[in-house]
Order: structure tokens, then C-alpha cells, then sequence
């Protein structure tokens, strides 16, 4: 289990803990694990309408706000929220690329107590963009499959699903999108 969250590089960066952990995997993407042969035989002119993407997401920031936008630590109250920034590399945790292939972003807003919140997910690969808006999170439970509304570029007429699993003891992750076109 993570510890507590305690500052990062930053006075505005801090460590999630296991609660916020499920918050970036039920509103993600985190954040977001995409893999080489789905970056490779991207949507365009494909012959199959199934994607499988693979990605290992390091957390660049993770923060927490209350409603006047001041940054916390611990959860966010209702009318706080909370972002998160990462940079994914295709692979798994274990086996990924040197290079990023891509970045996603996180925001989600906090409705009710204790961490009910509607979060948005915008994960860009190159030039092409997936996207969910309006998921509703509990933000201290692992809230399953995050949903995918759609894409633009390659992704443009796709919908799916990504699941995410920790990387152990940090903030980074794994991730899979598996997407459908139609």
C-alpha cells in the first residue's frame, strides 16, 4: 500500500494514496498501459474495429484542491477537485518504451460527500486525442472499467473501456484501452 500523501517535487504535487490511487484508475487513466501493436496498427483504414492499447503511466502530477482552489493534502471536499497529469510510454510497467508515446490528463470535481466526484479523462497519442467526460467516481474505491466517449484523429468514431493496475509502491501504473469502432 502507498503511503499518506506527502509532498512530491512540488508544494502543488503530492502523493496519492491507495484511495486516490482508485481515483485516477476509476476516472482514467492516470490517468491511463497502451501497447506497441495497437499504437502501430492504429484505427485508420484498419481491418479490424477492435483496439487493444498498452501503456505504462508515470504521474507527473497529482494534486488536490479545495472549492476556493487552494491546494490540500487529503481528499478534496465537495466543490474541491482533483488533477493529475502523466506521460505514458507503450509497454507494461515492466517492459515499456524509452520514449513517450503520449500524455494524459485528469480532472475530476467532488459532488458529494465523502468522494463522490464526475471526473474528465483526455489521453493524446501524436496528434490523435481519446476522451470521457462526466464519469461519476467514487474517489475512494477502485470504481472498475472507466469508460471511453470517443476520439479525434486515428481514434475519430471509437468508444471503449480502460482498466488500470498500480505499479507497486509508487503512483505510476499500467493501462489498458481496449477500443470498439462504431
Amino acid at each position: 500500500m502507498r503511503s499518506n500523501l506527502e509532498p512530491a517535487n512540488s508544494k502543488q504535487s503530492v502523493r496519492r494514496r491507495p484511495a486516490a490511487k482508485a481515483l485516477a484508475a476509476g476516472c482514467a487513466l492516470g490517468s491511463l498501459a497502451l501497447g506497441a501493436t495497437g499504437l502501430s496498427a492504429g484505427p485508420a483504414g484498419a481491418s479490424s474495429s477492435t483496439i487493444v492499447l498498452h501503456f505504462y503511466s508515470k504521474a507527473v502530477v497529482n494534486t488536490f484542491y479545495n472549492a476556493d482552489n487552494d491546494v490540500i493534502q487529503g481528499y478534496p471536499p465537495v466543490g474541491g477537485h482533483a488533477l493529475e497529469n502523466d506521460v505514458d510510454y507503450v509497454g507494461t510497467t515492466t517492459h515499456h518504451a524509452k520514449t513517450p508515446a503520449g500524455t494524459d490528463h485528469l480532472y475530476c470535481t467532488v459532488i458529494s460527500a465523502p468522494a463522490n466526484g464526475v471526473c474528465s479523462i483526455e489521453i493524446a497519442i501524436g496528434g490523435n486525442l481519446l476522451y470521457s467526460d462526466n464519469v461519476p467516481t467514487n474517489l475512494a474505491a477502485n470504481s472498475g472499467p472507466v469508460p471511453f466517449d470517443g476520439g479525434t484523429g486515428k481514434y475519430a468514431g471509437y468508444s471503449g473501456t480502460a482498466v488500470e493496475t498500480s505499479a507497486g509502491n509508487s503512483n505510476n501504473s499500467s493501462i489498458v484501452i481496449t477500443l470498439h469502432k462504431g
